[in-house]
């Protein structure tokens, strides 16, 4: 019996985090996203019979730059490292969110080596997502959650640590700097998804008529056949039952730097999604298609018996895992040391975003005489402290 090919995990968007990404952050880890690819890394490890480095490996990436880098320069490479070093021809990938566009990247592309077998994709937009055009064309979504949605959070805190380098052109410096976002915009497979109200009438705007587009998905799509052709097996599994952003209301906003296509001021939803991608774009190409309810994240680990039905091993053990979603956030800016009990910190140039389970507190204890100033929701308060005095945050 031939030995199975070694598995590949490719995480989604910010789940890679290293000194590339963020000066000071170490070598290459998951970053806040650990909270969730962590324990999923160890429950494969458990359920899967497989071994970190051995015959399970993580292609991280700097989910910055346009997809079509990060596929080339970080997922091509690991591929060709793990081949070496297991002397295996090909590889299996599990891939979650938008390392599915990262692994359809590759297995696409003019320099693919006929080296991947199969790929299990999870929670991947593969018609792109629509609340990314508000990040995208005004740096935050302008509407309230009932629920603490992790990805948005991720997408709020590294939008404000971009904003603080370059407060005079935030727009322009998340076109330039984060390039990678552009690339999971809602792209011509997905449809028009901005529904423009006026003083007269309501009118949908048509994706060939709007100024943001995803010409990286645009041609990707137009291709998604090669995976087939390619003689790769894949698998693909969409999240229903979590109230998902499909469209928004917008209204025109007479700017050449924001909202180019129009200002949000209402999102419609649906729950045939995972709470951040619909499970249209998710299931837009064609593979085995699978429907699981469950959030973005929890997909992973309601994933695991179908990923080893898909790649034909058996579970060795039952897998279980609750994840925690109840998490609160804060901003906050000082020089200060912040501690918390489960406390996930993602710090640039003093200034700190701060992920804590909502029945915690945060201490902040000053180095020096400052005053800081926390953001908390849509509130900001400020604390004057001299050095070495500690206090506990709250709002």
């Amino acid at each position: 019996m031939s030995k199975p090919y070694p598995v590949i995990f490719v995480p989604g968007l910010f789940g890679s985090m290293s000194d590339e990404i963020i000066p000071g952050t170490g070598g290459w880890h998951f970053g806040l996203a650990g909270i969730v690819y962590e324990p999923f890394i160890k429950l494969l490890q458990e359920t899967l019979n497989l071994q970190l480095n051995e015959n399970l490996f993580i292609a991280f990436y700097d989910w910055r730059k346009p997809i079509e880098h990060s596929a080339k320069k970080y997922l091509f490479k690991k591929i060709q490292e793990v081949k070496k070093h297991t002397k295996a021809k090909k590889v299996r990938i599990i891939c979650h969110s938008m390392g599915g566009l990262v692994t359809r990247s590759y297995v696409q592309s003019h320099y693919y080596k006929k080296d991947v077998d199969q790929i299990f994709m999870i929670a991947t937009p593969n018609a792109g997502s629509p609340p990314n055009y508000c990040y995208w064309a005004a740096g935050y979504m302008p509407l309230p959650s009932d629920h603490v949605n992790l990805v948005h959070l991720y997408m709020k805190g590294y939008l404000w640590l971009l904003e603080k380098e370059h407060p005079n052109q935030p727009i322009a410096s998340i076109h330039k700097q984060f390039q990678g976002l552009e690339n999971i915009l809602p792209c011509s497979t997905y449809g028009s998804y901005l529904l423009q109200r006026n003083e007269i009438e309501m009118k949908w705007i048509t994706y060939e008529n709007m100024e943001t587009k995803n010409i990286f998905l645009d041609k990707l799509n137009q291709k998604a056949g090669k995976i087939k052709s390619r003689g790769i097996s894949l698998a693909i599994v969409a999240g229903v039952g979590e109230q998902t952003v499909e469209a928004f209301i917008t209204s025109p906003y007479h700017t050449t730097d924001k909202w180019v296509d129009g200002k949000v001021i209402e999102g419609l939803t649906t729950y045939l999604g995972d709470s951040n991608a619909t499970m249209k774009s998710v299931l837009s190409i064609e593979g085995k298609h699978y429907c699981i309810k469950g959030t973005h994240n929890e997909l992973l680990f309601k994933s695991l018996p179908l990923i080893a039905d898909e790649f034909n091993v058996a579970l060795t053990t039952s897998p279980r895992h609750e994840l925690e979603t109840s998490y609160t956030h804060y901003l906050i800016e000082g020089c200060g040391v912040i501690q918390s009990d489960h406390l996930h910190l993602l710090s640039h140039n003093n200034r700190h975003f701060v992920m804590i389970p909502h029945d915690h507190s945060i201490f902040y204890k000053a180095t020096e005489d400052e005053e800081i100033t926390v953001h908390h929701n849509m509130n900001t308060k400020k604390f004057t402290l001299k050095r070495n005095e500690s206090i506990t945050i709250s709002f």
